[in-house]
């Protein structure tokens, strides 16, 4: 694991992000704070102790090449529904080497335990990672 934890402050919230997966899915509906969580690792991966973030979405120039190129890191995914193809799950199920935090709804192709699936939780100022109830 590149980072079992991730926290900070972006006022007025408080992040506490817990990872127990290599492979962590954020599910959800739209305007649930998702992509607000992605600018807000834009950031934060500037600092010393976050420069292992490696982000990417739609916009991102060359996207599977970059992805392919990624050891060591850990991988932010965003609209990921969108941009991932089969091979790139491929990639993810098998480079052991990254941490995967994947925006995603459909999870088909990925080799997932019922851990990876949470949801994002707001609590007050705090925003969590809540495991998300699969049923079997």
């Amino acid at each position: 694991m590149i980072y079992s934890r991730i926290e900070f402050q972006a006022n007025p919230f408080y992040y506490q992000l817990i990872f127990t997966n290599r492979i962590t899915l954020v599910r959800g509906d739209s305007a649930t704070g998702k992509t607000f969580l992605y600018q807000m690792l834009e950031d934060i991966k500037q600092t010393d102790e976050y420069h292992k973030i490696k982000l990417f979405n739609y916009k991102t120039d060359d996207f599977h090449t970059s992805l392919y190129s990624c050891r060591e890191k850990f991988i932010v995914i965003d609209n990921a529904d969108t941009i991932l193809k089969e091979e790139d799950k491929k990639f993810i199920n098998f480079e052991k080497s990254n941490q995967y935090l994947l925006f995603l709804r459909n999870c088909d192709g990925l080799n997932l335990s019922a851990d990876s699936f949470t949801q994002l939780n707001e609590e007050g100022n705090y925003i969590t990672l809540q495991k998300e109830l699969v049923k079997a």
